[in-house]
């Protein structure tokens, strides 16, 4: 594998655990980023990290 096949696979695996930490599903935030009309928008990755980091 290449150095930058490493790098695409590391940085996949790295929004794959934060969203599995958060509660948002991988697949649904990857085919939510193109925005797709009339589907309800998931937040950016910044503002769930935020969000989850905000004590209630």
């Amino acid at each position: 594998m290449s150095e930058d096949g490493r790098t695409a696979r590391d940085v996949l695996l790295g929004l794959m655990k934060t969203c599995r930490n958060l509660g948002v599903s991988f697949y649904r935030y990857l085919d939510d980023r193109p925005r797709v009309p009339g589907a309800m928008p998931i937040p950016l990755l910044p503002d769930l990290v935020r969000q989850a980091a905000t004590p209630t």
